[in-house]
C-alpha cells in the first residue's frame, strides 16, 4: 500500500515508490494482508468520498450552517473530495495487482502521473489554508466580538479563491517535473526533469524545505498560537461573565466554544494523520530495519489517506445541525425510493386496469359462441 513518491510531503522522495523506498527492502504480502489492506482502503477512500460530498450538500441545504466557518469546512471537504477521487484507482490497482508500476503509457500516461501528482499536493494545501483561515475566524469571532463581521462574504469569496489559486501556483513545479520513468523494468511516476525548474540539487532541496515550511511548520505554529490566545480570552470572559444570570452566560460561550473545539480537534487530528507521512522522507537517513520500513510506511500511509475523512467525522459529532443535516439526507433519499416503488406499483395496477375489457367480453362472447356451435355439431 502505498502513495507514489512525488506526491505532496515527499515531493523531495527518492526515486522509487513509498514502501519501497529502499531497494533492498522488498516486502512481499499474503493475500489476507493484501485483502486486508485493500479493504482499508476502500472504507478510507470511500468514507472520504461520500463523507465530504455529505458534509457539502448540508451546508447548501441548511441556511443556519451558512456561516465564515463553515464555508472553510466545505473548502476543505471540496479539496478532501479531490483526495479520494485520484488516489483510489491508483491504490486499488497497486493492491490487487502487488505492483508499483504506472499502467498508462505514453503522453497519456504522462499526463496522468502530472495530474495525480499535481492535484494531491494542491488538495493537502488547500486543507491546511483551510484550517489556517478556520482558525483565524474562530480567533475574530472570540477575541474580537464586535468586529465578527471582519471576513465579510466578499472577503471570504476571495480568500477560498486566493487558497486554490496559491496552491496551483506554489506546486507548479511539481506539474512540470513530474513524469513517467523506467526503474527496473517498471514504469514509475516521478520527478524526471526537475532540471527544468531547479538548476542544482541545492535549489531542489531549498524548495523542498520551503515547502514544508509553507505547508506544514508555518500553519502549525500560526495555529497554535492563535487557539492559544483563544482559550485565554475564554477563560477570561468566563471569569468577567461571572456576574451575569447563569442561563445568558452559558448561552454566550457555550457556542463559542464548542466551534473553537471542533475546530481544534479538526486541527489536531488532521495534524497527527499528515505528520508521520512526512516523518518518510527522512527514514532512510535513520536507517532503520527493513522490517520497520515496511510497518511504518504502511501506518503513515494509512494514516495520511484518513486525513481526508477527519473533516466530516468531527462536523458530524460536535455540530447538532450537521447531524440533522446528514438525517434530512437520509431520510429524503428513503421517500424518494419509497415514492419510486409506490409509483412503480401504481404503474402496473393501471395496467392490469387498462386492459381492453371490450376484448375480454368479445373472446367470452365468441367462447360462447364457438362452445354452443360445438354442442349442435354433436348433437
Amino acid at each position: 500500500m502505498s502513495l507514489r513518491n512525488n506526491t505532496t510531503i515527499t515531493v523531495a522522495g527518492s526515486e522509487s515508490t513509498l514502501g519501497h523506498q529502499n531497494g533492498t527492502c522488498v516486502s512481499v504480502d499474503s493475500n489476507a494482508a493484501r485483502i486486508s489492506k485493500l479493504c482499508a482502503c476502500c472504507f478510507i477512500l470511500l468514507g472520504s468520498f461520500f463523507g465530504n460530498i455529505f458534509i457539502i450538500i448540508i451546508v447548501y441545504k441548511r441556511r443556519d450552517l451558512r456561516k465564515t466557518t463553515n464555508y472553510f469546512i466545505v473548502n476543505m471537504a471540496v479539496s478532501d473530495l479531490l483526495f479520494p477521487l485520484v488516489v483510489i484507482p491508483d491504490q486499488v490497482t497497486q493492491l490487487v495487482t502487488d505492483s508499483w508500476h504506472w499502467r498508462v503509457s505514453g503522453i497519456l500516461g504522462s499526463t496522468f502521473c502530472k495530474l495525480y501528482s499535481f492535484t494531491i499536493s494542491v488538495s493537502l494545501f488547500v486543507s491546511v489554508q483551510s484550517l489556517v483561515w478556520i482558525a483565524i475566524d474562530r480567533f475574530v469571532a472570540v477575541v474580537f466580538p464586535i468586529k465578527v463581521g471582519l471576513i465579510s462574504s466578499k472577503i471570504r469569496t476571495i480568500v477560498i479563491v486566493s487558497t486554490w489559486f496559491l496552491a496551483c501556483v506554489f506546486y507548479f513545479p511539481s506539474l512540470v517535473s513530474s513524469g513517467l520513468a523506467e526503474y527496473r523494468n517498471n514504469t514509475l511516476c516521478s520527478l524526471v526533469n526537475k532540471e527544468s525548474i531547479f538548476p542544482n540539487k541545492g535549489a531542489f532541496q531549498g524548495y523542498y524545505w520551503l515547502h514544508v515550511t509553507i505547508s506544514l511548520l508555518a500553519p502549525l505554529f500560526v495555529v497554535t498560537v492563535l487557539y492559544i490566545a483563544i482559550v485565554i480570552s475564554l477563560k477570561r470572559r468566563s471569569k468577567a461573565l461571572m456576574n451575569v444570570a447563569q442561563y445568558e452566560r452559558q448561552h454566550s460561550v457555550k457556542k463559542r466554544r464548542q466551534a473553537t473545539k471542533m475546530a481544534v480537534v479538526i486541527l489536531v487530528l488532521f495534524y497527527i494523520c499528515v505528520i508521520p507521512y512526512t516523518v518518510l522522507s527522512f527514514v532512510n537517513y535513520l536507517r532503520p530495519s527493513c522490517a520497520f520500513q515496511i510497518s511504518f510506511t504502511f501506518i503513515a500511509v494509512c494514516m495520511f489517506l484518513s486525513s481526508s475523512v477527519v473533516n466530516p467525522i468531527i462536523c458530524l459529532s460536535f455540530v447538532e445541525s450537521y447531524r440533522r443535516g446528514l438525517k434530512s439526507i437520509v431520510c429524503c433519499f428513503c421517500r424518494m425510493q419509497d415514492n419510486k416503488s409506490a409509483k412503480q406499483e401504481r404503474i402496473t395496477l393501471k395496467g392490469m386496469g387498462d386492459l381492453p375489457g371490450g376484448n375480454c367480453r368479445r373472446t367470452s362472447k365468441d367462447t360462447d359462441n364457438f362452445q354452443e356451435t360445438f354442442a349442435g355439431t354433436v348433437q
